[in-house]
C-alpha cells in the first residue's frame, strides 16, 4: 500500500478516497457527529444554525461534511508539497498520512469550528509559501491574512496564528512594512465586511458578544491505553520525519528547507492554539494533523529502513480497525 501512495498516479486520490471512508465509517454516518461548544466562533454558530434543518431531514450531514473537510485538506496538502517539491519526487503520501492518523479520535471526525480553521490554515500556508517567488506576491499576502482572520470567526484562538504567519513572512522575504500591513489588513477584512452586515442589518448590539475569553489549559481526564497507543502511533512517525528532516536539511534548496521549517513552526504554533479554550475532548487538537501529516509523509518517503512505512502503515490502519472493533476510546 505504501508502494501505491510513493507513485505518482493521480488515481491515488481515489485510493485516499476510499481509505478515508473505510477507515472513518463508524463516523462518516453518525447522527451526532458534531462538535458544539460555548468557545466556538460566532460565525461557526450561524454554520450550525443554518445547518440544523438539514440535518433534521439527513442526520449524517455533519459526518459527511466533516470527512469532505478531511479530504479536501489531505487534496490540497498533498498537491502543494508535490507542486512546490518539497520532496525529492512527487507522491500521495501526505494525503495517506492525514487519512490515517485523522481516524484515531472521533473528534477529529466530528464537524467542528478547529477543523474548519485546520483548512483555513492550510490556505493561509500555501498562499504565504507561494509568495516567496511570486512576481506579484501582495494579493497571497492579503489571502494568508484573510484566512487567518476568517479563521478566528470560526474559533477564536486562532488569533495567534497571525503570528506564524509574521514569522512565515520574515523567513521567506525581506522585510517591507508594506506587506507586513497587508497581511494585518487582510486578517481584519472579514471583521470589516461583518460589522457592516450587523450595523445595515439593525444587529449592531450584537458586537460585543463576538469577543470571547481566553483561558488556557489541558484535559486532565483519565485516558486509556486505546489513546495511549493512539499517541505513540503519532509521536513516533512524526520523531521519524523531524529526523529525515534534519538529516537531508544540508543537502536541500533554500526554498525547500524553509518550507519545511515553517512546518514545524506550524505544528509548534497549532499545538499552542489548541491549548487556548480546550473544554473536554480533543477537538482543538485537530489543528495538528495537516503539518504531522506531512512530517510523517516525510520520514516515510526518505526512510533509509524499508520496512519503517510499511510496518508504520498496517499497524496505523490495524490498530485504527482495533479501536473501533472495541467500540471504545474512552
Amino acid at each position: 500500500m505504501i508502494g501505491t501512495f510513493k507513485q505518482k498516479n493521480p488515481g491515488n486520490l481515489i485510493m485516499i478516497f476510499i481509505l478515508g471512508i473505510l477507515l472513518k465509517l463508524p463516523w462518516l454516518f453518525g447522527k451526532s457527529a458534531v462538535v458544539i461548544r460555548p468557545q466556538d466562533g460566532f460565525l461557526y454558530d450561524r454554520f450550525i444554525k443554518f445547518l440544523e434543518p438539514l440535518a433534521a431531514v439527513f442526520p449524517s450531514v455533519y459526518g459527511t461534511l466533516a470527512f469532505l473537510l478531511i479530504f479536501w485538506q489531505a487534496y490540497l496538502l498533498t498537491v502543494f508539497i508535490n507542486n512546490q517539491r518539497l520532496v525529492n519526487r512527487p507522491n500521495y503520501l501526505a494525503g495517506m498520512a492525514l487519512m490515517l492518523i485523522s481516524s484515531f479520535i472521533p473528534e477529529f471526525n466530528y464537524l467542528s469550528g478547529p477543523l474548519i480553521v485546520s483548512l483555513l490554515f492550510l490556505l493561509g500556508f500555501i498562499s504565504i509559501f507561494r509568495a516567496h517567488n511570486h512576481p506579484n506576491a501582495r494579493g497571497l499576502i492579503f489571502n494568508c491574512g484573510l484566512a487567518c482572520g476568517l479563521a478566528t470567526m470560526f474559533f477564536q484562538p486562532a488569533v495567534f496564528f497571525i503570528l506564524w504567519g509574521l514569522i512565515a513572512l520574515a523567513v521567506l522575504r525581506p522585510f517591507r512594512f508594506n506587506e507586513w500591513l497587508l497581511l494585518f489588513i487582510g486578517f481584519t477584512a472579514p471583521y470589516y465586511f461583518y460589522l457592516i452586515y450587523l450595523f445595515l442589518s439593525g444587529q449592531w448590539s450584537t458586537v460585543t458578544s463576538m469577543i470571547e475569553p481566553f483561558s488556557f489549559g489541558i484535559s486532565l481526564e483519565k485516558q486509556s491505553l486505546w489513546f495511549a497507543g493512539a499517541l505513540f502511533l503519532t509521536i513516533l512517525p512524526l520523531l521519524a520525519g523531524i529526523y529525515y528532516i534534519n538529516a537531508l536539511s544540508s543537502k536541500m534548496l533554500i526554498q525547500i528547507r524553509k518550507g519545511w521549517v515553517l512546518f514545524l513552526l506550524y505544528f509548534a504554533t497549532a499545538v499552542v492554539i489548541a491549548l487556548v479554550n480546550p473544554g473536554p475532548g480533543f477537538a482543538n487538537w485537530v489543528l495538528i494533523l495537516v503539518p504531522c501529516a506531512a512530517v510523517h509523509a516525510f520520514g516515510y518517503l526518505n526512510s533509509e529502513v524499508r520496512i519503517y512505512p510499511v510496518l508504520s502503515f498496517w499497524l496505523t490502519a490495524g490498530y485504527i480497525i482495533a479501536i473501533e472493533v472495541a467500540g471504545r476510546f474512552a
